[in-house]
């Protein structure tokens, strides 16, 4: 008899352990399927790529489209040009008009390749100082100091908002809407430049 009633309370501390888990993988379920229809919701809204409304700082150009794809693509051409050249190397027929045809278009292709790239372009305020990391080279810009020359060309959202930071002996550092969302950067400008 006392083993039926150990055999009974180990089922019922196991039928517990199990309605338990039920309960753990219904919250769990429950979460899940919200936040999948969080995600549907937000795949719902579609992003306008042509009209030029799209995200600012997500590396687009106005037209929607990814600047870094033409130097990709022809770098990746020039690859198959190359092997097509090596192609013709192996076989004999490199002196052959189409063996120097491949070699020229190698070389054009990646010397395109690499005139087309574009650099990646950080803008960062800290404090009132500005950051901007361009490729490798790297700028700073301290807006508390008075001599630091900025000026602003249009108004944030407009296509031709710019902010202009002036260097000496050197080509103005251009600020633009493809790098930065212009409103945040503005607000963070006139923290420390009210009159901008």
């Amino acid at each position: 008899m006392e083993s039926l009633q150990n055999e009974r309370d180990a089922l019922a501390a196991r039928c517990a352990d199990a309605e338990q888990q039920v309960a753990d993988l219904t919250a769990e379920l429950t979460a899940a399927q919200a936040r999948i229809a969080d995600l549907e919701a937000g795949a719902e809204e579609q992003i306008p790529i042509f009209d030029g409304t799209g995200p600012v700082g997500s590396g687009l150009a106005r037209d929607g489209s990814d600047p870094r794809v033409l130097s990709m693509i022809l770098a990746a051409t020039a690859v198959v040009a190359g092997m097509v050249a090596l192609l013709a190397l192996v076989n004999g027929n490199l002196d052959s008009p189409f063996g120097f045809a491949m070699i020229v278009a190698t070389l054009a292709l990646a010397y395109a390749a690499a005139r087309t790239r574009v650099p990646s372009v950080e803008v960062s305020v800290s404090r009132g100082v500005v950051y901007v990391a361009k490729g490798e080279t790297s700028y700073r810009f301290d807006l508390r100091q008075e001599h630091t020359s900025v000026d602003m060309v249009g108004r944030p959202g407009d296509a031709y908002w710019q902010v202009r930071f002036h260097r000496k002996g050197m080509d103005d550092l251009v600020v633009d809407a493809d790098m930065v969302d212009p409103h945040e950067f503005v607000r963070l400008l006139r923290e420390h430049r009210p009159n901008l």
